[in-house]
């Protein structure tokens, strides 16, 4: 398999680019990215069969020059609102399968327009295969494959994952792009599932679920793709949303600046400066946040007749932070796709053609100490 990865010298790309070099199957890895110099210093880091490429992918025949020497593309450029649909089209057009990390629910929208467009050329995209989206999404498939008949299906994560909480990280944060990102999902409005139906509404709305096991904990709304993709997949839930858990201090900040930046006050940038400067955001004085898992779904539905609320999660998250939870679950999915178990030709969710027992598997490889975890951990509360 000959693997293309753009954006291969960013935070997301470094990582994916050594976890797809350490797969056997991989007999090239080509490294390309905007910063030529930086791609060679991680192709010299690799060695072996990886390669480095200065590329521009806003550069259209270049990054088909590109795509003509790969079997499949993992992207890890952002955002996605300017870098998806280009990149996954010029797969298409080269008959190159295609795997990234977005977790925009706008462009998800777009880029799964282009279903029959990969299909007619024999191409397997996956949108969304990093956390969350991806592991999220396959978490929230097994908890459906729980129950006879499922109402509701959300997935959770903390929020402020990648936020540092040193003046020394603060300091190196500045400008980033993941940051950005969140700050852009909080200020717009965002699209959910209620009622059988999609609806625009504002982020940020706090909610209290109860997760089994653990007991009640607050919630808020943020605009991400699991409740674009998983009615696609489970036309008959009635309702999903993406929730984040996270300290009040750090979501009350994030609320404010979001409206700023809705009022024009702000850009997302400088709203992005404000909260890594903004007081009480972290630490005790920010509140503590709902101890649940690091990432879950939730399902409600029937099994047997009975009513049930189902929460999955996984003991085998990958070791490290944020670039090691995304990029390595966008590598697994690779190799899935190289390994012929994952075959079906379009646009795809990751639940939509992943199958999440052997996802897991696969995954428990990058647990360090946590291997023998259990893949699929589910707990369940009987509701009256």
């Amino acid at each position: 398999m000959r693997v293309l990865i753009v954006g291969g010298a960013g935070e997301m790309g470094q990582v994916a680019c050594a976890t797809v070099a350490a797969d056997d199957s991989v007999t090239a890895l080509v490294v390309a990215d905007r910063n030529g110099a930086r791609a060679k210093e991680v192709s010299e880091r690799i060695g072996g069969k990886a390669t480095a490429v200065s590329l521009d992918i806003t550069d259209s025949e270049s990054l088909k020059s590109a795509l003509a020497q790969a079997d499949i593309v993992l992207n890890t450029v952002g955002p996605f609102y300017r870098f998806g649909r280009p990149v996954l089209e010029a797969a298409i057009e080269s008959g190159v399968h295609y795997v990234d990390i977005n977790d925009d629910w706008e462009p998800t929208v777009d880029m799964l327009t282009l279903h029959d467009a990969a299909v007619a050329a024999g191409v397997i995209a996956v949108v969304g295969m990093g956390a969350s989206p991806g592991i999220s999404n396959l978490l929230a498939s097994a908890a459906a494959a729980s129950l006879d008949d499922v109402e509701t299906l959300h997935t959770g994560w903390p929020a402020g994952v990648g936020i540092p909480s040193s003046p020394e990280g603060i300091a190196a944060a500045r400008g980033s792009a993941a940051l950005e990102h969140w700050i852009h999902n909080l200020s717009m409005p965002i699209r959910v599932w209620r009622d059988g139906d999609y609806r625009e509404v504002d982020a940020l709305e706090e909610l209290t679920v109860t997760y089994p096991g653990i007991g009640a904990g607050t919630v808020w709304t943020c605009g991400h793709p699991e409740p674009i993709t998983l009615p696609r997949t489970f036309p008959a839930i009635r309702e999903s949303l993406n929730l984040m858990t996270g300290r009040p201090g750090l979501i009350n900040v994030a609320k404010a600046l979001g409206e700023q930046v809705r009022s024009g006050a702000m850009t997302v940038a400088e709203a992005g400066d404000a909260l890594l400067d903004a007081p009480g955001r972290r630490g005790p004085e920010a509140g503590a946040r709902a101890p649940f898992p690091d990432v879950w779904a939730l399902a409600q539905g029937t099994k047997n007749g009975q009513r049930l609320t189902v929460g999955v999660t996984t003991d085998v998250l990958p070791d490290g932070r944020m670039g090691e939870m995304t990029s390595i679950p966008l590598a697994v999915c690779a190799s899935m796709i190289a390994g012929g178990e994952v075959t079906t030709p379009g646009v795809h969710a990751p639940e939509a053609v992943i199958d999440p027992e052997a996802f897991f598997d696969r995954l428990s490889a990058y647990a360090g100490d946590r291997a023998d975890g259990q893949r699929l951990r589910v707990s369940q509360h009987v509701e009256a």
